[in-house]
C-alpha cells in the first residue's frame, strides 16, 4: 500500500501543488487554465458531536488523513518527509486558517471549511469528494488530538463586514503597510522579501518565508477581500504573522486589506505563448526594454522536479511569467520569477532555462518532458548567474548579471552534453531587482545546426518547457523547479494586401450611403408614403 500511495505522491506533486498540469495516458499535457480552489463558506447543518460521531470520525481519519498527519496526529506521516510545508501538527494550536482571535483554536465550521476547499500551495487538498457527515465526523476526531478545543469551547469570532474599496482607502492602506513595518518581512513591493525574511533565511538558516502577496492564488484561507481581512485581523498561529486585531482599529485594517488586494494578482495562464512579431532590425537584449511591454504575458506554474533523484521537494519557485518576440532574423525570451534572497553560492545559483525539441514534432508525440528520453532530444538554453564573493545580502539596487549562457541537448537526465562552442548561438543578459529576476534569452530563427538546434517556423505549435533552479534553496542538477510541455507560436505577419481591403470596403460603404443620402435628397418621400 505503501509503495503505491508513494507514487500516487509523485504525481500529487505535479498536478496538486500548482495545479500546471493533469495526468492522462501516462502523458503530462498543459492545461487551458489554472484551476485554483474557491474557499467555501456556506456550512452544512452541523452534526451533534457525539462519542459515534467521534468514532467513526476515527474510521475516516484512519482511511483519509494518517498518511500525512500520522497517526497520533503530530504531522508526521509516512508522506510527511516529502512534503513543504509540513502537514498541519494536531497537537498543537497551529492552526492557521481561523476566523477566532490569535492563539485560539478554530471553530468546528472553521475546521469544515478547510477540510471542505483545501489549503493552496500545500499538498492538503479538498476532501468535499467524502460526504458531509464523514467532514463532521473526522473533525471531530481530530480535535481530540488537542485539549486546548475543550478548555475553549467557545473561541471568540472576528466579525467580518464588508467595506467597499475606494483609492484613498488603498492609499491610506499602503501607508499603514508602511507604518506597521509589514515591509520588513513583506517587501516594499509585497514580494516577500522583506530584509526580515531575507535575514531568516541567509543569516539563521530559518525556514521562514513571508508571503508574496503579489501572487493572490498562494494566500492561505483565500484572497477575496473578506479572507485578506481576516488574515490581518487573526493572524497565523505559530507564525511571525500576528494579528493586527488591537494594533489597527477595524477601518483600518480595512485600508490595508484594499491594499494588499490591490497588489495582489491572478495567475494569467495559457497554454501557447504566443510570440510577438517585432517591427525592427533588433530584438530587445535588455530585461527592462519597454519594448517587452508590446508581448502579451504568461504565467506558467511550477513544481518541484520529483521524478528522478534527486528529488525536489521543496521548491521556492512555483511560477514563471513568459513574454516573446521575433523578427525576420531572431526570437528573444523575458523569463521572470520571484526571488526573496539573490542568494547566491558557488556551486548553488540562480539559474533557468528554456527546453525544446530538437525538432518541431510532426505528431502528438513529444519528447519526455523532463530532459528528453533516448527516443526523443531536446535543445536546452540555460542562463546562470555569475557567483560573487559576498552575494546574499539584502539587494538595496539592480544587480545586472550578463550570467553564463549555454546551449545543451540532452536525451534524458543521466545523457546531457554541452554543444560544442561552434553552436553556441544562444545570447543572455539578467537583471535582479526588488525581489524578481529579469533574464533574456535569445538566439536567430535558424541555425547550422539543424540536428541539435530548434528550428523556428512561423505558425507551428513548438513544444517547451522551463526550469527554475534557486541558489538559496540549494538547488542545482535535478533539484529544481519545473514545467511540462507547453507551447510557443509565431504570430503569423498581417499580409498589407488586408489593411487595402479594409480601406477599399470602407471607402464603398461610405460611396453606398452617400448615393442614399443624395438619391432621399433628390427624390424625397411623399408625404402619403411616409403615413
Amino acid at each position: 500500500m505503501i509503495k503505491t500511495f508513494k507514487k500516487g505522491m509523485v504525481v500529487l506533486g505535479l498536478i496538486g501543488v500548482c495545479g500546471g498540469a493533469f495526468w492522462t495516458n501516462g502523458e503530462v499535457s498543459a492545461q487551458t487554465s489554472q484551476l485554483f480552489r474557491k474557499y467555501k463558506r456556506e456550512v452544512p447543518q452541523k452534526l451533534p458531536e457525539t462519542p459515534d460521531a467521534v468514532a467513526e470520525g476515527k474510521k475516516v481519519y484512519e482511511k483519509r488523513c494518517w498518511y500525512c498527519h500520522g497517526i497520533e496526529g503530530r504531522g508526521d506521516g509516512p508522506a510527511s518527509i516529502t512534503m513543504f510545508p509540513k502537514p498541519r501538527n494536531f497537537t498543537r494550536n497551529e492552526y492557521k486558517v481561523r476566523s477566532t482571535t490569535f492563539g485560539s483554536v478554530p471553530t468546528d465550521e472553521d475546521l469544515f471549511r478547510i477540510i471542505t476547499s483545501g489549503i493552496e500551495g500545500t499538498a492538503m487538498p479538498f476532501w468535499s469528494t467524502i460526504s458531509e457527515t464523514e467532514r463532521w465526523q473526522v473533525l471531530y476526531y481530530v480535535k481530540t488530538f488537542n485539549d486546548q478545543f475543550k478548555k475553549d469551547a467557545t473561541p471568540k469570532v472576528v466579525p467580518i463586514v464588508s467595506i467597499a474599496s475606494t483609492p484613498e482607502s488603498i492609499s491610506r492602506g499602503q501607508e499603514l503597510f508602511k507604518e506597521t513595518k509589514c515591509f520588513e518581512c513583506h517587501g516594499d513591493d509585497g514580494r516577500g522579501n522583506g530584509p526580515l525574511t531575507v535575514a531568516l533565511q541567509t543569516e539563521w538558516n530559518m525556514p521562514y518565508r513571508a508571503r508574496d502577496l503579489t501572487k493572490g492564488w498562494n494566500f492561505k484561507g483565500g484572497n477575496t477581500i473578506e479572507d485578506i481581512y481576516r488574515t490581518i485581523s487573526t493572524g497565523l498561529n505559530e507564525t511571525p504573522m500576528g494579528s493586527y486585531l488591537e494594533k489597527l482599529s477595524d477601518e483600518d485594517r480595512w485600508h490595508v486589506a484594499h491594499f494588499v488586494k490591490s497588489i495582489s494578482r491572478d495567475m494569467a495562464s495559457d497554454v501557447v505563448v504566443k510570440v510577438k512579431l517585432f517591427e525592427g532590425d533588433l530584438l530587445p537584449s535588455e530585461p527592462f526594454d519597454e519594448n517587452w511591454s508590446k508581448a502579451s504575458p504568461v504565467e506558467i506554474p511550477l513544481a518541484g522536479q520529483i521524478l528522478t533523484s534527486p528529488r525536489q521537494w521543496t521548491p521556492l519557485v512555483d511560477a514563471i511569467m513568459i513574454r516573446a518576440l521575433y523578427n525576420k532574423d531572431e526570437i528573444a525570451f523575458l523569463l521572470e520569477w520571484d526571488d526573496t534572497t539573490n542568494k547566491q553560492e558557488e556551486v548553488f545559483r540562480d539559474a533557468v532555462s528554456i527546453q525544446f525539441p530538437t525538432k518541431i514534432p510532426e505528431s502528438l508525440k513529444k519528447p519526455y518532458f523532463a530532459m528528453g528520453d533516448s527516443s526523443g532530444a531536446v535543445n536546452l538554453w540555460s542562463w546562470k548567474a555569475y557567483w560573487h564573493e559576498g552575494f546574499g545580502s539584502v539587494i538595496e539596487a539592480p544587480v545586472t548579471e550578463p550570467g553564463m549562457v549555454s546551449e545543451l541537448n540532452a536525451k534524458g537526465f543521466k545523457n546531457v552534453v554541452l554543444q560544442p562552442a561552434e553552436s553556441q548561438n544562444v545570447t543572455g543578459r539578467g537583471v535582479y531587482q526588488n525581489g524578481s529576476w529579469r533574464v533574456v534569452l535569445k538566439r536567430t530563427l535558424k541555425t547550422e545546426d539543424v540536428k541539435g538546434d530548434m528550428q523556428f517556423e512561423i505558425g507551428k505549435l513548438i513544444p517547451v518547457a522551463f526550469a527554475v533552479w534557486d541558489g538559496s534553496n540549494s538547488d542545482v542538477g535535478g533539484l529544481k523547479s519545473i514545467s511540462s510541455w507547453y507551447y510557443v507560436s509565431l504570430e503569423k505577419p498581417v499580409p498589407k494586401t488586408v489593411f487595402a481591403y479594409v480601406l477599399v470596403a470602407i471607402v464603398i460603404g461610405a460611396s453606398i450611403e452617400m448615393w442614399f443620402i443624395a438619391r432621399l435628397r433628390r427624390f424625397p418621400p411623399k408625404l402619403e408614403d411616409r403615413e
